[in-house]
């Protein structure tokens, strides 16, 4: 299933992060291997980053979440996203099915 994954470190953590060799890169950057995201974006307005994954499997997100409460001292937002095509696909059929329950 694919997230919208949203983290947004404690302060302290954040300050920690922008104070180590390469600011949150190194982080950045091991999650993009780890992970490969479709989609990585920082607020503009606040420390706070986003990614869209399609988690391989629950030990994955158990483990971006261990990631992102000891590195960034916050337990990360998933919000479960289709694609287009996906909605496209999916809703219809999800719908139906749901208008067969008791």
């Amino acid at each position: 299933m694919r997230y919208l994954v949203q983290v947004t470190p404690s302060f302290e953590a954040a300050n920690k992060l922008d104070a180590g060799p390469g600011g949150p890169g190194p982080l950045f950057g091991y999650i993009a291997e780890r992970f490969k995201p479709e989609a990585f974006y920082t607020a503009a307005d606040r420390r706070t980053a986003y990614w869209v994954i399609d988690f391989v499997d629950a030990a994955s997100m158990v483990e971006f979440t261990h990631i992102a409460v000891t590195r960034a001292g916050a337990e990360p937002t998933l919000v479960p996203v289709l694609t287009g095509p996906e909605a496209r696909d999916t809703i219809p059929k999800a719908a139906a099915e749901a208008r067969r329950a008791p």
